[in-house]
C-alpha cells in the first residue's frame, strides 16, 4: 500500500513539473535566449556601453573589433540578409544607470546606435532588423547591445564569415528558443519588442537635429587702432547664444548672436599720428584741436549675428565621426554687423570725438569659426570657439584715414561656452 502511494505521488508530482515547463514556454515576455541545435549559427557580437550614456564608443571595449567582424559577415550573406530570409536579430540590455523609465529610453538609443552602424556602413533597412529591448541584465552584461545573425549553410554555404573568434559550425541547425527569466514585475514591465509590424523605429539619423548653447570671450580688434597696442593691452568682454541644426553628424548650419565690448589703442609706429575731433587723421600735422593716437583710445560695441555652415572635421580621419568624445568643427560664416564707438581721452576718459565719424548702422563681416567640442553626455558638450572675421565697415573704430579705402579692419573673438542637443 505504501509503495502504491509512493508511486502515485511521484506520478502526480512528475506531470505538475510538466504543465508548468508548458505553462512557462507559452509566456510573452522573453528576456534571454538558449540556442538549440536545429541551423547552423555562425555566433553573435556584444557591443558594450558606458554606464548611463547610449553613444557606441570604438574603438572602446573591443567595439571596433566588432563592428569589423559583424561588416564583414554582413557583406558574407548580403544577399541572403537583403532578401528577408535571415533577420538580423538585436537584443539591448540596460540594467544599470537610472530608473527603469530612463533605462528603456537609453537602451532604445544603444540598440538604434548599433543598427545606425549597419544602416550607414553596410546598406540594410530597419525592415531586417528584429530588435528586442530591456531594463534586465544579460546574465553579467548589464550596458550591451548583441547582434546575432543565423544563416543555414544550404543558402550561403560558400561564405561562411564566423562573427566570433572561435565559433564552430555544427552539422545541425540551430534555432533560438524564448525562455522565460526570473524577473519581478517591475522589470518585465519594462521589456519591449521593437519589431517592424509593431513600433517601427525611424534610424536614418538617430541624432538630435536641434541644440542651443551660450558663449562667454574677449574681442580683440584690428583697425586704425589695435586692442594688442603699444603702451597697453585691451581686453574686453562678449556674451552669445548659438543654436544650431544638424542634417547629419556632419553637416549642419548655426545661427549665433554675440555681444561684445572692447578697446583699441595706438600701435607702435602711429603712437605720434595726430587726430581731429572729426576722426580724420592728420599724420603729424597737428592743429589746436587735435590730439596724438597715443593720448586717445577707441571705445567700441558690438552686437554680431552669424549665420554659418557647420562641417565636422573628424569625418576626414574616420567614418564614424559619432562615436567620438572630441569633434572638431569649421564654421564659414557670414555676419551682420552694428557697431557703436567712441573715442576718448586716456587722461580723464572724456569723450573726443565729435560724433561725425560714425560706423554703418548695419554692415556685413565675412568669415568663419574653428571649434573644439568635448561631449560630457549625448545632451551636453564643453566648447572652445575661435571666431576670426573680417570687417568691411572701415570706420567701425571711429577712425577714418586719407586711404579710408584700405580694408584691413579685423575681429578676433576666442569663446568658451557649453552646448545643448535638444532631445
Amino acid at each position: 500500500m505504501l509503495k502504491k502511494m509512493l508511486w502515485l505521488l511521484a506520478y502526480f508530482a512528475s506531470a505538475i513539473v510538466s504543465v508548468s515547463a508548458q505553462e512557462l514556454q507559452t509566456q510573452k515576455m522573453p528576456v534571454q535566449k538558449v540556442l538549440v541545435q536545429e541551423v547552423p549559427m555562425q555566433g553573435e557580437v556584444i557591443f558594450r556601453f558606458v554606464v548611463g550614456n547610449d553613444m557606441l564608443f570604438s574603438p572602446w571595449s573591443g567595439n571596433d573589433d566588432g563592428l569589423r567582424r559583424l561588416s564583414a559577415f554582413i557583406k558574407a550573406h548580403h544577399a541572403t540578409i537583403l532578401s528577408g530570409d535571415t533577420p538580423v536579430r538585436v537584443y539591448g540590455y540596460c540594467a544599470s544607470g537610472g530608473i527603469p523609465a530612463v533605462r528603456l529610453r537609453r537602451v532604445r538609443l544603444m540598440s538604434n546606435r548599433v543598427k545606425s552602424e549597419m544602416i550607414l556602413h553596410d546598406g540594410l533597412r530597419e525592415e531586417h532588423f528584429r530588435t528586442e529591448n530591456s531594463t534586465a541584465p544579460y546574465g553579467e552584461l548589464r550596458n550591451v547591445v548583441i547582434v546575432r545573425i543565423s544563416v543555414p549553410h544550404s543558402v550561403d554555404a560558400v561564405a561562411d564569415v564566423p562573427m566570433t573568434n572561435d565559433t564552430t559550425v555544427a552539422d545541425s541547425v540551430m534555432v533560438e528558443v524564448e525562455t522565460v527569466p526570473a524577473l519581478s514585475a517591475s522589470a518585465q514591465t519594462a521589456v519591449v519588442t521593437d519589431t517592424p509590424s509593431v513600433a517601427p523605429i525611424a534610424l536614418a539619423s538617430p541624432l538630435s537635429r536641434w541644440s542651443v548653447g551660450a558663449t562667454i570671450g574677449i574681442p580683440f580688434f584690428c583697425g586704425d587702432m589695435v586692442s594688442l597696442s603699444a603702451d597697453k593691452t585691451y581686453f574686453g568682454f562678449g556674451i552669445g547664444l548659438q543654436g544650431g541644426y544638424s542634417f547629419s553628424e556632419v553637416l549642419g548650419v548655426s545661427l549665433s548672436v554675440d555681444y561684445a565690448r572692447g578697446k583699441t589703442g595706438a600701435r607702435d609706429y602711429s603712437r605720434d599720428y595726430e587726430l581731429s575731433p572729426s576722426g580724420m587723421t592728420l599724420y603729424g600735422n597737428a592743429t589746436d584741436a587735435s590730439l596724438p593716437y597715443r593720448a586717445l583710445y577707441s571705445r567700441i560695441s558690438l552686437v554680431n549675428i552669424g549665420l554659418g555652415l557647420d562641417m565636422n572635421l573628424n569625418r576626414l580621419f574616420s567614418k564614424r565621426v559619432e562615436q567620438h568624445r572630441f569633434t572638431v568643427w569649421a564654421s564659414p560664416t557670414v555676419y551682420g554687423q552694428m557697431f557703436d564707438t567712441s573715442i576718448r581721452r586716456v587722461d580723464g576718459d572724456s569723450r573726443f570725438s565729435d560724433g561725425n565719424t560714425k560706423p554703418a548702422t548695419f554692415s556685413l563681416g565675412l568669415g568663419g569659426a574653428m571649434s573644439l567640442r568635448y561631449r560630457l553626455s549625448n545632451s551636453v558638450s564643453l566648447q572652445l570657439k575661435n571666431s576670426a572675421i573680417w570687417i568691411t565697415d572701415n570706420k567701425f573704430d571711429g577712425i577714418v584715414t586719407p586711404y579710408g579705402h584700405t580694408r584691413h579692419n579685423l575681429m578676433w573673438l576666442p569663446q568658451v561656452g557649453v552646448m545643448f542637443r535638444l532631445q
